[in-house]
């Protein structure tokens, strides 16, 4: 039955489809290529309109200014075959030329040429030689055999230009003779940019002209429109042409064209295209594909629903699914985007709130643990005798010195300095010069065990020595430094504590010179700096170096929220750094 019932649709259709295509197709063929022929005779009128136009203006110049005349006849005097015009005399033919010139885009420049060879021009005379060497030119044959008619010169570049770019120029060009005597006084070249092609065709689309050409009976190129393909034999198709107007298919490369041809009635110029059949009937080939496209959708109308419904039922069941295992391996992080109000949707907005209620508590339980914490450590703090301690290690101290022990003192006296730092001062925090000096007298504990393999350099601005920031900030930092970055080592190496200032922001960097860090290093401890609500179910221990970040990292965004940053960098056996950037 399935199969009959799509029988009974595919069979109709088909046949309907074949006798439409087959009528569209024969009228649009012949439609298309009518309309071809009044585009290429179109093309050819606007392009003789353009040049004739500027021929018939550039032709009155010296046949009715005298002021023109006199100065190409001063410079035929065989007395003056050398002389070079003066800056007035050139100035005032510069004005004559100009007045003929539009100053349309197309046309390059106009140059009027004594037969002494001098050039007089419309363009910048700094990028025209003064002179012409009529051996140079190639197209200077064609202009003598003319004898006072105007010449298409083809697609060149002209010896007289000391442009450095390699744009080629179309130009149009004829003796002048005077009118009295009919002697040869100079000769006025017109150069024409690509342009003047490219305005009269930029109407029209490849599917309408195809390929053009524009040649003279020499098949020389003056133009190539739409020449994406540079494997095209051009030349091989124009010398199968007649000179005569001519509209014909032709076979190029294996694929049927329509070849067009029209000669102008100017200059000896035509212009030829070649239009691919298949851009030509490409509304039939539509046609034909919408066709086949409905009979198609027909077809399968019954199973794409089908696909689509179940799709549409089954997928946010199967998305909801995939979210609720993350959730088993610890990652709660996870919402989704309700599409719809119906009871899916109403699942996937129960889903959504629990696992909001899920991470807000995990948060709050988090926060309040490291609150407990800190509590727990200003108790224990606040039971500690500061004074039983400092009378202590300054007995201890005293008996050093006595026995001459100077290590034992210098190490007593720091560790007294580093303990009245730590714990006689409660507050959160303090200036980054006491920061430092405590630093300095852990470094110098450090150093007496260390001794030359241990040497730290602290680089911090005056003015920034009254900041606040937190309290023992840089001392976890510079621990790991030693610990996990120089113990290894035996010739040990150096430690650098660096601050800077950089707009509202404040820069502490800590970085050494040892076993430095591999890639999968930094990875792991940028990881332990995750959020609690992403990472307090991950599996795994964290070294020292990683709890010490994390520490860090945890009181920065109790203090600072999200101002604060703990970049991390480094690279194996040159060392690595760390800093932290928070607010001013």
């Amino acid at each position: 039955m399935l199969i009959l019932f799509l029988l009974l649709i595919a069979v109709p259709l088909g046949i309907q489809g074949f006798v439409t295509y087959r009528d569209f197709s024969s009228t649009l063929e012949q439609k298309t290529m009518d309309y071809a022929v009044r585009i290429i005779h179109q093309i050819n009128q606007s392009l003789e309109q353009n040049l004739e136009e500027n021929m018939q203006n550039l032709s009155l110049l010296p046949l009715y200014n005298e002021d023109v005349r006199a100065l190409l006849e001063k410079y035929d005097d065989p007395g003056n075959r050398l002389a070079v015009p003066s800056i007035e005399e050139r100035g005032r033919m510069y004005r004559h030329i100009v007045a003929t010139n539009f100053y349309k885009t197309e046309i390059r420049g106009i140059q009027v040429i004594a037969n002494n060879g001098f050039i007089f021009t419309s363009m910048d005379p700094y990028i025209v030689k003064p002179f012409i060497d009529y051996n140079q030119e190639t197209w200077w044959p064609q202009v003598k055999e003319a004898d006072g008619k105007w010449v298409a010169i083809a697609q060149h570049k002209p010896n007289y230009l000391l442009e450095s770019t390699s744009e080629r120029y179309v130009s149009l060009a004829k003796l002048i003779r005077d009118p009295s005597s009919t002697q040869v006084i100079g000769m006025i070249k017109l150069d024409y940019r690509l342009e003047v092609f490219e305005q009269i065709m930029s109407g029209y689309q490849v599917a309408e002209i195809g390929r053009v050409v524009v040649v003279n009976r020499n098949n020389e190129l003056y133009y190539e429109q739409n020449a994406d393909n540079t494997d095209f034999p051009t030349y091989r198709v124009l010398e199968q042409l007649p000179n005569e107007n001519t509209n014909r298919r032709m076979d190029i490369d294996g694929k049927p064209y329509l070849i067009l041809s029209e000669d102008s009635r100017l200059l000896q110029l035509k212009v030829v295209s070649m239009i691919p059949l298949e851009l030509l009937l490409q509304k039939s080939v539509e046609l034909r594909n919408y066709t086949i496209g409905i009979g198609l959708v027909c077809l399968f109308a019954a199973g794409l629903l089908a696909l689509f419904f179940s799709y549409r039922f089954s997928q946010p069941l199967i998305l909801l699914k995939n979210k609720m295992r993350l959730m088993q391996h610890g990652k709660l992080n996870q919402s989704l985007i309700v599409s719809s109000n119906d009871e899916i949707g109403h699942l996937i907005q129960g889903f959504n709130r629990m696992t909001e209620e899920i991470n807000n508590l995990i948060q709050e339980v988090y926060v309040l643990g490291l609150k407990e914490r800190e509590a727990e450590i200003a108790a224990l703090l606040s039971r500690i005798n500061p004074h039983f301690i400092y009378n202590t290690l300054e007995s201890i101290n005293m008996m050093a010195i006595r026995h001459k022990a100077y290590d034992v003192s210098d190490m007593v006296s720091a560790l007294g300095s580093l303990l009245r730092y730590s714990v006689d001062k409660h507050d959160r925090m303090v200036m980054l010069g006491d920061e430092l000096e405590s630093i300095r007298s852990y470094v110098k504990i450090q150093q007496i065990r260390y001794g030359d393999r241990l040497s730290v350099i602290i680089d911090a601005e005056t003015e920034l020595l009254g900041l606040a920031i937190p309290k023992l900030l840089l001392q976890p930092l510079v621990e790991n430094a030693i610990y996990h970055g120089l113990d290894s080592l035996e010739h040990g190496g150096t430690i650098w504590i660096m601050a800077a200032q950089f707009d509202n922001k404040l820069l502490l960097t800590v970085s050494d010179n040892g076993k430095g860090l591999t890639d999968s290093d930094i990875e792991r401890l940028r990881k332990s700096l995750k959020p609690p609500k992403e990472s307090l179910f991950e599996q795994g221990v964290l070294s020292g170096r990683g709890l010490a970040l994390r520490n860090i990292n945890l009181r920065m965004i109790l203090m600072y929220g999200e101002e604060h940053t703990l970049d991390i960098d480094g690279t194996p056996d040159c060392g690595a750094s760390f800093t932290l950037t928070i607010p001013i």
